[in-house]
């Protein structure tokens, strides 16, 4: 006769080849495929156009106008995955592993794939257009994650804007600054050398050596991330948007997180700035207050039931342990 302890000897298995697959966040998925699609182009040669005139190589999944005029529709999604270089490369994925595993932990995997896809999708349109109806660069090609990380850094600056982190600078130098800080500095040099650039400004050494740096690309992907998290709920929705309520009658969106909850959000921050990772307080506001918080905002306080207001009183009473 099998007792209880064979039985649980038994489920104590290695997972399934299945089961560590679903286990894959989106993250490393994204962080993975880039790292694949470069080893495939540039390793194997699988993947490469030869220019016929110059008897160059060149990465193909790269989006243009020529590209989408030929029927190449998906060039937008997958120029994301595309570099021309390891040094190209290498600085993307750095980025992509400092914002974008921070970015699920906060948001979720679902949110970290459309703040990748989407500032992608509008830096490159950026891109294009500026370049094709202003620069009057109409064979404008783009590769590279630059504008999804830029979405994905300031997706991350937005939410934790207090958290310090260490600069190298020239790789060398140390340099503490906030993160808020650091993202408004990239954000503002990518518009000034844009800027440049457009007006034939720019010096020769920060143009790229195989061609223009896609400045307003790194714009527009900053432009989305900061759109799609403020969008959120973290500060109030951009522009003054208007969003339909469920009775059909258009009503303007009351200011999120910090207008809306002041006194929850201020003290969110606090223990963010302790515990930035895995706390379990985070984990309760996320999942079980931030749903009641926007059911207050649509339906009004007496709209909840005496489970979800005990739900707030024990998050109220978690949160003052920790409030500096």
């Amino acid at each position: 006769m099998m007792s209880i302890y064979d039985r649980d000897y038994m489920r104590d298995e290695a997972p399934s080849f299945g089961e560590r697959l679903r286990r894959v966040s989106a993250f490393h998925w994204f962080f993975w495929a880039n790292i694949a699609v470069f080893v495939a182009q540039w390793v194997f040669r699988i993947g490469l156009d030869q220019d016929p005139l110059t008897g160059q190589y060149l990465p193909a999944g790269s989006v243009s106008i020529e590209a989408l005029r030929s029927g190449r529709v998906w060039t937008p999604f997958t120029y994301m995955f595309v570099h021309g270089s390891a040094g190209h490369i290498l600085v993307n994925m750095i980025m992509l592993w400092f914002a974008g595993k921070r970015v699920q932990d906060l948001y979720g995997p679902r949110h970290f794939v459309l703040i990748y896809v989407l500032s992608g999708i509008i830096g490159a349109a950026l891109q294009i257009v500026l370049s094709a109806y202003v620069m009057h660069e109409s064979q404008t090609t783009l590769i590279g994650a630059s504008a999804s990380v830029m979405g994905l850094l300031l997706a991350y600056a937005v939410a934790m804007p207090e958290e310090e982190i260490t600069l190298l600078l020239a790789f060398i130098i140390p340099v503490r600054a906030r993160l808020w800080s650091m993202a408004k500095f990239l954000l503002f040099i990518n518009l000034l050398f844009g800027v440049m650039d457009m007006l034939n400004a720019l010096p020769d050494w920060l143009s790229g050596s195989s061609g223009h740096v896609a400045y307003f690309a790194h714009v527009g992907g900053a432009v989305m991330g900061w759109y799609y998290t403020r969008s959120l709920g973290y500060g109030s929705l951009p522009f003054g948007l208007i969003q339909p309520q469920q009775n059909g009658n258009l009503r303007r969106r009351p200011a999120m997180a910090r207008a809306r909850r002041p006194e929850v959000e201020v003290d969110m921050e606090a223990v963010r700035r302790q515990n930035p990772r895995n706390d379990p307080v985070v984990d309760l506001m996320r999942d079980e207050v931030d749903p009641i918080l926007d059911k207050i905002s649509d339906f009004g306080i007496t709209s909840l039931t005496e489970e979800e207001r005990g739900v707030l009183e024990r998050a109220s009473h978690h949160i003052s342990k920790v409030k500096p």
